[in-house]
Parts: C-alpha cells; structure tokens; sequence
C-alpha cells in the first residue's frame, strides 16, 4: 500500500513539475509583453502533455565518443536524488517521518551535483564538462552558507524533523530578514537559476552540462532542475513562513500556496534580473554570504541556549 501511495505522489509531483513549467513560460511572457504558449488547446493549458509526448517519442541519440554507461545513467542519477526529496514532504500525513528529514535534505541536495558531474564529463565534450564544472563549483560554494543558513532556524527548535518545525509555529522571518534574503540568494544559486545561471547562459557553453541530451534523458534532466526548485520553495516555506501553516487540514493547503508563491518569486527573478558576473557570483559567496551566514549561526545559537 505504501508503495502505491510513493508511486501516486511521485505522479502528482511530476505534473506539478510540468505545469510549473509552463506557468513559468506563461508569467516570462507576460514580463517582457508578448503572448506566451497559448496553441496547444485553451492557451496552451496542454503544452505540457503535448512537450512531453513529443520529447518521448524522440529516440535517446548517445554520441559515439560518448561514456554510454554514465551517459545512460547521469540524467537517472540526477533525477533520482532530486525526487528523492519528495519523501520528507512536511504534510499532516507524511509518506515518510523520521526525525533527521532536514539532514537528508541536505545530503540529498548535496549528492545530486556529482550527477551533474556525470552528465557533463561523459558525454565527452567541451562544452558539457565545462557547464558541469561551472555547476559543481557553484553549487559546492554555495552549499556551505545554504546549510549554515537553514541550521539558524533549527536551532530555535532543537530538531532535524522538518514535520516538527512546521507544527512549532515559528515566524522566524520576522525577527532575522536577513537571514531569510540571503537564503534565498543561496537558493538561486544552488538551482542554477537567473541571476546566477551561469551553467547554460553564455555563448561558450551553449547548453550547459546537458548539451548532448535529447529525448528522454533531456526529459529528466529538465524535470530534476525544476523539481528541486519546487521543493526549495517548500524548505523555505517551512523555515520561515510555518506560523501561518500549522499541522491541520488548512494548514496544508495554505502551506502549499506559499510554496507555489515562493515558487512564482523564482519566475519574477528570471524575468527581472539581469545575469551577474562569475567572479561576482564567487565573491559574493565566499566574501559576504559564508561570514555573515557564520556570524547569524553564532548568534543564533547563543539565543537558543
């Protein structure tokens, strides 16, 4: 039966995932005034099924040069750690409780570059390996104050158990905005998002670490960047938005807007933002986000005693 209950979940997540494309698509063009998807069926309400045939139907092509055993299974492995997260979805009934759900975010986070990784170095190509390094050294850089920032919170509530911290009732936020803004800074940089979407967004790189990928693996890959985007809006709706969504029936549905609200901050980003510089981006993590995230953590813990 539980396994019946992973599968459903895991298919409503995947349409979500689809959609949230789409309205992705949608609210960019609304931002730069023009029309958006809106062919397929009633504004373009099925482009999301109509992607997805299309791209599946297509046969999965892997260069002759190409590693094919991790060629195959990069974008598997990517997708795999990033849906994995799913599993600890703080709800009123959880598919899955235990009490360190925080820290197997982290380390799921965390794992899923050496997928990245995987996609770029096998496919034998300059371009991939040279988007999978800019990746790997971005997400690995902006990992250390990503986690210090979310221990801040933890700490109030002395626990790992994300369902525990959303039944506590914190407003964290209001007494630590700058915490919440350098969170969230962090958090475009580990998805690899605009300003910081440095992976795929210079002439030089073409596409990133996904470049041979069609089909299919393309398919998983594109799925995999959006789910993880989809369950940080959730993290952060926990660390600091939880005294509006406590555990109860209501609860959870507003817990569920914020976090497509958070969601939809990430569309606003793409839109608004203009592409930061590498070095910037490098600076800005290792000069101001890394000493003041260990100096809020400090504080944090002297409060909390």
């Amino acid at each position: 039966m539980s396994g019946l209950v992973n599968i459903i979940s895991l298919v409503i997540v995947l349409l979500g995932v689809a959609y949230f494309v789409i309205i992705e698509r949608k609210g960019l063009g609304a931002v730069q005034l023009r029309q958006g998807p809106n062919k397929p069926t009633f504004i373009g309400l099925l482009l999301p099924v109509a992607d997805g045939v299309k791209l599946l139907a297509k046969e999965w092509v892997v260069p002759i040069a190409a590693n094919q055993v991790l060629f195959l299974a990069g974008p598997i492995f990517v997708f795999f750690f990033s849906y994995g997260l799913w599993l600890v979805y703080p709800v009123s009934h959880p598919i899955l409780y235990f009490k360190l759900s925080a820290l197997y975010f982290l380390c799921m986070s965390s794992v899923k570059v050496f997928g990245v990784i995987m996609c770029g170095w096998s496919s034998n190509c300059q371009y991939g390996l040279l988007g999978a390094m800019r990746a790997a050294a971005q997400s690995v850089s902006y990992e250390v104050g990503f986690s210090t920032l979310m221990l801040c919170p933890l700490l109030y509530l002395g626990s790992f158990e994300l369902y525990e911290l959303r039944s506590a009732g914190m407003f964290f936020i209001i007494s630590c905005v700058e915490v919440f803004f350098m969170w969230f800074v962090s958090a475009l940089a580990e998805t690899n998002r605009t300003p910081f979407d440095f992976v795929e967004g210079e002439s030089e790189l073409v596409s990133g670490y996904m470049v041979e990928y069609g089909a299919f693996g393309f398919t998983l890959l594109v799925l995999a960047e959006y789910g993880s985007i989809m369950f940080i809006s959730v993290i952060t709706a926990v660390l600091f938005f939880s005294v509006l969504t406590g555990i109860y029936f209501f609860g959870d549905v507003l817990f569920t807007l914020v976090a497509v609200f958070i969601s939809y901050i990430f569309i606003v980003v793409r839109g608004t933002l203009p592409r930061y510089r590498y070095d910037k981006l490098m600076d800005a993590c290792w000069k101001v986000i890394l000493p003041l995230a260990v100096a809020f953590f400090m504080v944090s813990m002297v409060v909390s005693l």
